[in-house]
């Protein structure tokens, strides 16, 4: 099936969406730990064709019902690459984007944190070198007061992950101080954007999130790669 906005890469977008879906594959599989996943087109989301049929806007959810349909206890480490199909803002019309994600699941949140940044700095410092820069925040207290956090404190959530974070990342970041600065999705825990001074655009995104349905429950670490915006600075 193909929808009005279907992208056929060639020649010169072509080499580089084949050598950023390498470099993605590359350092994933040299890790033992994770395993590959296949998504399909086809989900049961809220972005809707003319038809009946509707299309993943998301990734992430897909991965989250298979593991509670299948193991929802054991550990799991996921990698995936797929396209997802969301509305543009300006036209409203359904676009395609190619997408590049890790999700590792029920482990202890600072772990998982640590792995899930170590794996995507990895990819970002051989695509863009040092070109690019991490903002954080924390959607557990953006209701609490007026700002997300005191930088004197040490009490907050954030500064547990951002002391990890230095800890094993080189790369510069900044936190988010305005309590509206959240993740409109499905991050309950810390969260943060990836983005490059050459761009406007978002590179990569990604945060915790805890999930229970029909008495189960999981919770989960990762982050998504835009790798169409990456593309462009290649």
């Amino acid at each position: 099936m193909l929808v009005s906005s279907f992208d056929t890469k060639y020649s010169k977008p072509a080499f580089k969406y084949e050598s950023l879906d390498n470099n993605f594959t590359s350092i994933l599989s040299k890790n033992n730990k994770f395993s590959r996943i296949f998504t399909s087109v086809v989900e049961n989301q809220e972005l809707k064709l003319s038809t009946d049929i509707s299309l993943r806007s998301d990734i992430t959810g897909q991965v989250i019902n298979t593991i509670l349909t299948h193991d929802y206890k054991s550990p799991h480490y996921l990698y995936y690459m797929g396209d997802i199909f969301k509305k543009d803002i300006v036209n409203n019309q359904i676009k395609q984007y190619r997408q590049h994600g890790v999700e590792v699941i029920n482990c202890p949140k600072s772990d998982s944190f640590k792995e899930v940044m170590i794996i995507l700095d990895n990819i970002l410092s051989k695509i863009l070198r040092k070109n690019y820069i991490y903002i954080f925040t924390d959607p557990k207290i953006k209701n609490k007061k007026n700002y997300l956090l005191d930088e004197k404190t040490n009490k907050d959530n954030i500064s547990k992950f951002i002391t990890i974070f230095k800890n094993i990342v080189k790369s510069p970041y900044e936190l988010n101080l305005e309590k509206n600065f959240f993740s409109k999705d499905y991050h309950q825990d810390i969260f943060f954007y990836v983005y490059s001074s050459q761009s406007k655009k978002l590179l990569a995104q990604g945060g915790g999130y805890q999930y229970f349905k029909n008495k189960k429950n999981i919770e989960g670490f990762g982050f998504s790669c835009n790798v169409d915006n990456l593309a462009d600075l290649i």
